[in-house]
């Protein structure tokens, strides 16, 4: 079973069954987390709430809190991927019960909690990311980024250098490009405005214009 993982949801999860047949609920729990990350990625947010919702039923079926914890955590990083406040609370309800330390560190990366998050329980594509982040070698953060072959990382990196206030104009270029490549419309337009405000805080107007003119082309 070779599939593009969303973040870290079922990497464990499918490591472990080998050449064992794979349950139902988790091949419909993936693609229904898969169109709920294309379609809230593109703007179609209630369809995305409805393919989400029924993957957290199929999850529930199991009855796995740590994999019904990770799908929470999805969402939470496609929300932080378009700049927007994560709805924390069902994963904090989770981790009440059943705290798992990989889990509870990447959620403290999405909120932007640099303090407690410990690197190498991170998903693999953000230890190298957070390690640059830590070490002040800011430099070095996009070609990090770049690195990353998921798209969507690329995203949730770029989120959780804004949340920081250090997203620079190289990130946000990558961000861009990743969300235009991939047809993520609302993804596209985020970044798009935070160029702009980027721009136009740097008192470059001419770039600040363009970027302007391309967001109006794209809204209407």
């Amino acid at each position: 079973m070779k599939k593009h993982i969303i973040v870290f949801v079922f990497l464990m999860l499918i490591a472990g069954c080998g050449s064992k047949p794979i349950p139902d609920w988790t091949n419909a729990a993936f693609n229904q987390l898969e169109n709920f990350r294309k379609n809230y990625l593109a703007g179609k947010t209630q369809i995305a709430e409805i393919h989400f919702n029924k993957a957290v039923e199929e999850i529930k079926k199991s009855g796995d809190l740590d994999i019904l914890a990770r799908a929470y955590l999805t969402k939470c990083a496609v929300q932080t991927a378009v700049l927007e406040k994560m709805d924390d609370r069902e994963y904090l309800r989770i981790d009440a019960v059943q705290p798992v330390p990989q889990n509870r560190s990447f959620h403290k990366f999405l909120g932007g909690d640099t303090a407690h998050v410990e690197e190498k329980l991170l998903p693999v594509q953000y230890q190298g990311f957070f390690m640059a982040y830590r070490s002040d070698r800011f430099a070095d953060i996009s070609g990090e980024i770049s690195k990353m072959e998921d798209p969507l990382s690329k995203l949730i990196a770029a989120g959780f250098l804004v949340k920081q206030d250090k997203c620079d104009e190289g990130c946000l270029k990558i961000a861009v490009d990743t969300a235009s490549k991939n047809g993520w419309k609302k993804a596209l337009l985020v970044y798009l405005e935070k160029s702009l405000s980027f721009y136009e805080m740097q008192k470059d107007m001419e770039k600040a214009t363009t970027v302007r003119k391309k967001i109006e082309l794209i809204k209407n």
